[in-house]
């Protein structure tokens, strides 16, 4: 196995489960990772090499899929190296959340079902200025898989202390979403 390959391999991969699609332009995916985790995804981001097609219609239930994901993040806190090895001790990476939906069948209505929903709320720096298509990313693992931050974004939450962020620190938020940003291959490029 390529060190390319190894790399694609650290990325989230999922199952796509469940695609919903809002006005032709926004896409809803569930992926089902191992661990019977529930993830959900929002597509907005359009196809690399400038088509306007969405990343999210050319994704089919039922398959597998390497993931680049973007977290936005909320209330995004930084805890350095030294002081992230001490704090992180236990702490679960994921959390969960409780969604409530109508179940329907062929007759209409069939009753309330709740799915358990997992998003990452912690990743590990393993770069801090990490670019993918001319943009900066902050690379993290988290509980899931790698992912990326957007640099600028996160520079700004963090009130300047972006400088700060160091390889082996830990970057800590509230529940708020994550976005395809690419699909990856085996061979570690875009799909």
């Amino acid at each position: 196995m390529s060190e390319r390959e190894r790399q694609v391999g650290a990325f989230i991969q999922g199952l796509l489960i469940e695609k919903q699609c809002d006005y032709d332009a926004f896409y809803h995916l569930t992926f089902l990772l191992r661990s019977s985790v529930l993830l959900p995804v929002f597509s907005s981001a359009s196809r690399p090499g400038g088509s306007q097609s969405k990343l999210g219609s050319q994704l089919q239930v039922g398959k597998n899929y390497h993931l680049l994901l973007l977290i936005r993040p909320r209330q995004l806190k930084y805890r350095g190296p030294a002081e992230s090895a001490r704090a992180d001790a236990g702490k679960p990476g994921l959390a969960a959340l409780a969604l409530r939906q109508i179940a329907r069948d062929a007759r209409g209505v069939s009753g309330e079902r709740i799915i358990l929903q997992h998003h990452p709320v912690s990743g590990r720096i393993v770069d801090p200025d990490w670019e993918w298509e001319q943009q900066r990313y902050i690379l993290v693992e988290t509980a899931v898989g790698r992912a990326v931050l957007n640099r600028k974004a996160a520079e700004d939450d963090l009130k300047g202390k972006g400088g700060e962020l160091a390889v082996g620190g830990l970057l800590e938020w509230e529940l708020w979403r994550s976005e395809l940003l690419a699909l990856l291959d085996s061979a570690g490029g875009p799909a």
